[in-house]
């Protein structure tokens, strides 16, 4: 599909359409909670295969989901805390 064709807004052939469905937003404790117990899963010995891939993707998704989490949650506490700083010398300048 050309660039011409996307900006007029035609749909993109059903082969290049996401396959993948969005899932709801799931807590940062749910989450965490969450990939301990796929870490207890894939300590199973007896775990098929195709179920530990399975698993393992999973796994990935939700860390990577965490990670960009907690890595907002740096950011914004840095912010709020370099604007109280900023507030606080500024008082005592003036």
């Amino acid at each position: 599909m050309s660039a011409s064709a996307c900006a007029m807004g035609a749909q993109a052939p059903w082969w290049r359409r996401s396959r993948r469905v969005a899932e709801p937003e799931v807590s940062l404790d749910k989450a965490l909670e969450r990939l301990e117990a796929i870490a207890d899963k894939l300590e199973d010995p007896g775990l098929d295969l195709d179920d530990a891939v399975r698993l393992y993707e999973e796994g990935l998704r939700l860390y990577a989901d965490c990670a960009k989490r907690l890595d907002a949650a740096d950011l914004r506490i840095t912010q709020l805390a370099d604007a109280l700083a900023k507030q606080a010398r500024e008082r005592g300048a003036g």
